[in-house]
């Protein structure tokens, strides 16, 4: 009798043991689907789109404060001038720029022959003011205070649209995020942008990075 009840318990926890495994291996593909599907979903931003990027349950930023620039900033943007000046000497002998696209080239020097270290992101914000500079004269921009909930940047305006252009951390960010730096190619880009919201109707608070 003791022989049978125990045949009969290991049949019950066989069976058992069995259909648990046909669940798991029911559900398993199930949970794979289901994942495949979210990562298919996945919204895929670049560090710079990221910045500005609004998500679903994220309430709407308050409208940005635009100003011109306090003495404080006019100081801070002259200073990296010269300190950029001051490094183009020591490293390149260029004394003076020109004012013109021609000076895209001094600066692609300075990214090829490794002037400014990786870590060095205060130096690269200073190329960022001279190429600012570049653009503003180009393309008729002015320099302005821009603070939102990020806080305060110095930004290029267009006259007194909503279209900006943030040139200080431009090739910080990229270094940061091991992009590589073709400055020509940057500037053709922002070029196309500049031109494009100096002759079409654009949406209030849109922004060129």
């Amino acid at each position: 009798m003791n022989a049978a009840m125990n045949h009969t318990v290991r049949n019950r926890l066989v069976a058992t043991i069995c259909c648990a495994m046909l669940l798991a291996m029911a559900v398993v593909p199930e949970v794979r689907a289901q994942a495949s599907a979210e990562s298919a979903t996945v919204e895929t931003l670049t560090p710079e789109e990221l910045q500005y990027h609004t998500f679903p349950d994220q309430p709407a930023p308050d409208p940005p404060s635009i100003k011109d620039l306090n003495v404080s900033q006019q100081y801070t943007l002259s200073r990296q001038r010269r300190e950029f000046m001051a490094l183009l000497a020591r490293h390149l002998g260029v004394l003076s720029l020109k004012g013109s696209i021609e000076d895209l080239k001094v600066l692609q020097a300075v990214v090829d022959r490794n002037v400014i270290a990786d870590d060095e992101l205060y130096e690269w914000q200073t190329m960022g003011v001279v190429f600012g500079d570049l653009l503003a004269s180009q393309f008729d921009l002015g320099w302005v205070s821009y603070e939102d909930d990020r806080g305060v940047s110095r930004a290029l305006r267009f006259g007194k649209t909503d279209n900006f252009v943030f040139p200080v951390t431009l090739f910080s960010k990229r270094i940061r995020f091991k992009e590589s730096i073709d400055v020509q190619a940057i500037y053709d880009a922002l070029a196309m942008d500049i031109k494009a919201f100096k002759t079409l109707p654009v949406a209030p608070g849109s922004r060129s990075r």
